[in-house]
């Protein structure tokens, strides 16, 4: 058989992937390439801080969290939508500004100005969102400078209105780092303190992150813990990817390494894992944060494109 009639042969496959989705989709473009390749999951989002602006006579600034919702529903993709980042205005960052470059990073001053945010916009998009990631690597000091009973108490609100809105609605606690970002600071035991408060009685997923050759590492670690605190709740990877700047992967390497990942976590019984990122997000190759796409930053394919279509499409046949 030539290898256009197998092209022609993949291509008329049905595909179910069980969950593999794809970050960080924003344009139409974005959402129209991913359905193309097979996703039919998204972990992305817009920021607490770029909603709730209280700026330029906006309260609320809704145009781009509409458009996303509104993409992901035309192309049929599920949103993992992640809520996260203080406004300026509700940080309790010392005399927080709108131009502070970190003020995001700290928790809510109000708790209760949290709580309304995420009942609004629970019930702004219900029925169109019903899986919800509260935050991010709140392991890091980069992404989190609260301590762990403020992020205990995060969740906890977050928790309580989002069932209010739609008691079918996914709780997930925000996917752990499980590693030092070199900025910020890391707490190696953010998930043992977050359970001996009770945090665990606000999540119905765990998360966690996997980069380099970790997967097995970071496995053990959350099932060993878990299990430690007697919770059998189910586990997501919400990143997940290797990048293809100079010194890194090739974009061989790169397919490798999301294709053998996939198949380890089926095998581990992870339900759900977000692929990081659908496109580059910027084009100097010795920069290992702007090579993370299956795509370039020009939307043209890496090699893992056509690795991962292929994928998805023979998954429905049990690989």
């Amino acid at each position: 058989m030539n290898a256009f009639l197998v092209a022609l042969l993949i291509l008329s496959l049905p595909y179910q992937n069980f969950g593999i989705g794809i970050c960080k989709l924003s344009t139409e473009e974005d959402f129209n390439l991913a359905s193309q390749v097979g996703f039919e999951w998204t972990r992305s989002g817009v920021a607490w801080a770029a909603i709730q602006i209280n700026l330029w006579g906006y309260d609320f600034y809704w145009k781009e969290a509409d458009e996303m919702v509104n993409s992901s529903i035309r192309h049929n993709i599920t949103l993992l939508w992640t809520l996260a980042f203080t406004p300026w205005w509700c940080s309790s960052k010392e005399n927080a500004s709108y131009e502070d470059d970190d003020y995001y990073t700290y928790p809510p001053n109000n708790i209760s100005e949290w709580y309304d945010f995420v009942k609004i916009i629970a019930e702004r998009y219900k029925g169109k969102i019903t899986a919800w990631e509260i935050w991010n690597e709140e392991d890091t000091g980069y992404f989190w400078k609260g301590s762990v009973e403020q992020f205990v108490e995060l969740m906890r609100y977050a928790y309580m209105a989002l069932k209010e809105v739609d008691e079918n609605n996914t709780v997930v606690m925000g996917g752990l780092a499980l590693d030092d970002p070199g900025v910020g600071g890391y707490n190696p035991h953010f998930l043992e303190e977050f359970l001996e408060l009770g945090g665990g009685e606000y999540v119905d997923v765990y998360a966690f992150h996997v980069y380099g050759n970790t997967l097995s590492q970071r496995y053990s670690y959350m099932e060993e813990t878990l299990k430690k605190y007697n919770e059998s709740k189910p586990l997501w990877v919400t990143e997940f990817g290797a990048s293809t700047y100079r010194g890194g992967y090739s974009q061989f390497g790169q397919a490798m390494y999301i294709i053998s990942g996939l198949i380890k976590m089926k095998n581990m019984g992870i339900e759900k894992v977000m692929i990081y990122e659908l496109r580059d997000s910027g084009t100097n190759v010795s920069n290992w944060d702007d090579n993370l796409g299956i795509f370039r930053a020009d939307y043209t394919p890496k090699l893992a494109v056509y690795f991962i279509f292929i994928y998805l499409r023979l998954f429905y046949f049990g690989m």
